[in-house]
């Protein structure tokens, strides 16, 4: 009995030695385990943050030491409205082919393939209508994007944007020369209101234009000219007059209306109403 009683110490004390030393923790049986570390699940804020991004509408460009502000010119995106308008004198166009187009005709089809060129006679929407030659009568139809016209009207309003900004910094210095605002003696009435002439121009206005306070418009293109209106602007009594002529935009001529704006006998600026930009 007694030696049964040794052999279990020997075991008893053989275990407790092993479960204190050579089991690993959080496994032992009668020797305390440490307490589990719980993750704290609180998000913790890095110690090198990146701020965020501030948003600021840059000021437009100017010219040092001139004073000069470059005219805002919509994007071409926007003009077209995402590619979706475009002038009538756009067309017809030569264009590059990205994929085939079959045309219809009488007699049947055939297929532009695509690498050829050929005609866009018009648009609608997003889609061109497509001829192998302008007098051709077989038609087809392909997207904008499938074709070479985005690149060629993107060049087309590269040059007219930099030509507006020319015209319009040369218009301004023509402006700050001459102190700003052509009088002509006896262009306005008595109440300031601008005299039309027998021809339906205006010699204010011609002047304006002759002395370069603005270019956009030619005297040759002129279509019509408006009728004074009295109105409030800046807080003072003003006449505005618009003048509807033919210039060219970023794919071709078209019609548009400028507005003189007169005070004290004289033109204070040249707008778009639709827009309010200066006239270059």
């Amino acid at each position: 009995m007694k030696a049964l009683f040794i052999t279990l110490l020997i075991f008893v004390s053989a275990f407790l030695i092993y479960d204190r030393f050579g089991t690993p923790v959080g496994k032992r049986v009668v020797f305390e385990n440490p307490p589990l570390e719980v993750p704290d699940e609180t998000p913790r804020r890095s110690v090198y943050s990146t701020p965020a991004p501030r948003v600021t509408e840059a000021p437009p460009p100017t010219l040092t030491g001139t004073g000069f502000v470059p005219p805002t010119i919509e994007s071409l995106e926007s003009l077209t409205k995402n590619w979706t308008v475009f002038p009538p004198t756009a067309f017809p166009r030569q264009v590059k082919l990205s994929k085939p187009v079959q045309l219809q005709m009488a007699g049947g089809s055939a297929t532009l393939p695509a690498g050829a060129t050929a005609f866009a006679l018009s648009a609608q929407a997003n889609v061109l209508l497509i001829a192998a030659t302008e007098t051709a009568t077989a038609r087809g139809q392909i997207f904008v994007h499938d074709t070479d016209m985005p690149t060629q009207v993107r060049e087309s309003y590269e040059r007219w944007k930099k030509g507006r900004i020319e015209i319009a910094q040369v218009a301004w210095k023509k402006q700050q020369t001459s102190g700003g605002g052509v009088s002509v003696p006896g262009a306005v009435d008595a109440v300031g209101k601008p005299k039309r002439n027998a021809d339906g121009s205006y010699d204010l206005l011609l002047a304006s234009m002759k002395s370069g306070e603005v270019t956009d418009i030619k005297l040759n293109k002129i279509q019509r000219w408006g009728s004074p209106q009295a109105t409030t602007i800046d807080s003072q009594p003003t006449w505005t007059l618009s003048v509807f002529y033919e210039t060219i935009a970023f794919c071709g001529p078209i019609d548009a209306e400028a507005q003189a704006q007169i005070r004290d006998g004289k033109i204070v600026r040249w707008i778009y109403p639709g827009s309010g930009e200066p006239v270059p």
